[in-house]
């Protein structure tokens, strides 16, 4: 391994975890870090979400929510008047800790999922290794959060629902089908949700030196056990 990937720096790692993934991945093996990476993810969320929020036309926000819920019309005034107290700083208070918190649980939920398969597998790599590849390859989802700036600026009238405020959603994208059970599922499933996993796949392939296909099977079963719960309930 050559000096240029041991040395890389944080900016470096950042632009490679984009360009040459393989080249960060051999980076955080020999220093696994995770704090700065999954920081940049929750501060652009945090920057989405402040955004989103600062220009919200508020009485039909809450109009919005309230129709997404399938309220029953006889309780629609009283979910009314209960919503129309919350202010902008409540709903970026929620939404900020919403977004700090899951961000870092799920950088956490999946370290430990690839730390117990890993070690099943007789891996050598500790818990903070996997931390740290799962920190950083949840990068896509500051390009989600740009996107989602973007969007919102093209909304200047502030009447953008929060269902759609990521447009790489597959129901932004037009990959839906309403009324179904697949519906619910394409407003979770975004492209840079699939970037990010696409990421784990290989870096777990590189770091245990397994086939992109045994790797794809280990590190997807869980978002397919979760989506196919969610199409049963829906």
């Amino acid at each position: 391994m050559n000096d240029n990937t041991t040395r890389q720096s944080f900016g470096q790692k950042v632009v490679n975890i984009y360009a040459a993934p393989a080249e960060a991945f051999a980076a955080i093996m020999l220093a696994p870090s995770w704090l700065a990476p999954l920081s940049m993810v929750m501060l652009s969320g945090l920057a989405a979400t402040g955004y989103y929020f600062s220009g919200l036309d508020m009485a039909w926000w809450v109009d919005d929510t309230l129709r997404q819920a399938n309220i029953e019309p006889s309780e629609l005034d009283t979910a009314r008047d209960a919503m129309g107290g919350m202010t902008r700083g409540m709903l970026f208070g929620f939404g900020a800790i919403s977004t700090v918190l899951f961000s870092f649980l799920l950088a956490l939920v999946q370290a430990m999922y690839m730390s117990l398969a890993a070690a099943i597998m007789g891996s050598v790599y500790k818990f903070k290794h996997w931390m740290a590849l799962a920190s950083w390859t949840s990068l896509p989802y500051v390009i989600g959060a740009i996107a989602m700036v973007v969007n919102i600026a093209l909304h200047p009238s502030g009447q953008l629902s929060s269902y759609d405020l990521d447009p790489t959603s597959l129901a932004a994208l037009g990959l839906t089908l309403a009324g179904t059970s697949f519906e619910a599922i394409a407003k979770s499933v975004t492209l840079t949700l699939l970037w990010a996993v696409g990421l784990l796949i290989l870096g777990f392939s590189q770091w245990l030196q397994f086939s992109l296909s045994k790797s794809a099977a280990i590190i997807t079963t869980p978002y397919l056990l979760v989506f196919g719960a969610v199409a049963a309930l829906s």
